[in-house]
């Protein structure tokens, strides 16, 4: 995992998920901007899932022709531990972003976010994937630069 940049004060890292090293994710306060243009192996991200939830991720924003199916298996893993593991309730905000573009649904990440009173908000990062095995990060930083510059999604 490597930082690609800062803006609003949130760090915001590129995760190589092809290398799954889950080690590498942040161990609180984080959330998570993936994004999956073919159909997710479900084995291997309800591995990365347990792995965030055990990690004290924030939230989970699925984006591209397959945010929605992330989305729902995000919360298909949380609702088999709370079952599984007799647990009250996790409380970790998942969306989805099939129909937005990916600087819209990235802008989310800073200024349209669901977290749990529990968030250090002077401290958050991002830890951005792409399941497909794209390197995005280049295009995050230009994404970043562009926000610095005043950009805002239209609408």
């Amino acid at each position: 995992m490597r930082l690609i940049g800062t803006y609003f004060s949130r760090r915001v890292y590129w995760f190589e998920y092809d290398q799954f090293n889950l080690d590498q994710l942040p161990k609180d306060n984080w959330l998570c901007f993936a994004n999956s243009d073919r159909k997710p192996d479900a084995n291997k991200f309800k591995q990365f899932v347990k792995c965030g939830i055990q990690n004290n991720i924030l939230e989970f924003k699925g984006h591209g022709k397959y945010g929605e199916e992330l989305h729902d298996l995000f919360d298909q893993v949380m609702i088999d531990l709370e079952l599984s593991e007799n647990l009250n309730y996790i409380d970790i905000a998942t969306t989805c972003h099939n129909d937005e573009s990916y600087a819209d649904a990235f802008w989310q990440c800073f200024f349209a976010t669901t977290l749990p009173v529990r968030a250090d908000l002077d401290d958050i990062s991002i830890v951005c994937m792409d399941l497909n095995g794209k390197d995005r990060s280049v295009e995050l930083k230009g994404i970043i630069d562009r926000f610095e510059k005043g950009w805002v999604p239209e609408g």
